[in-house]
């Protein structure tokens, strides 16, 4: 397999490509991302999603129309 080679630096191996997690942090204390990058000059080669924020559905507030009976 070939080794990944940095397109900045050119330094070559998988080992050179490190993540921190942000400083910023969901309520539960989990990363909201984390960053790859070169170990030895900087370059970055992505910002990877950890935590989502989802809406759950809510819950419907439509009440029945109410029936009139017929006589």
């Amino acid at each position: 397999m070939a080794e990944p080679t940095c397109p900045k630096c050119a330094v070559s191996g998988l080992h050179h490509i490190v993540s921190d997690s942000s400083q910023e942090i969901s309520e539960a204390g989990d990363p909201w991302f984390e960053v790859a990058y070169c170990d030895s000059c900087g370059h970055v080669y992505g910002v990877f999603t950890k935590h989502t924020i989802s809406s759950s559905p809510r819950p419907s507030t439509h009440s029945p129309a109410s029936r009139q009976d017929d006589d």
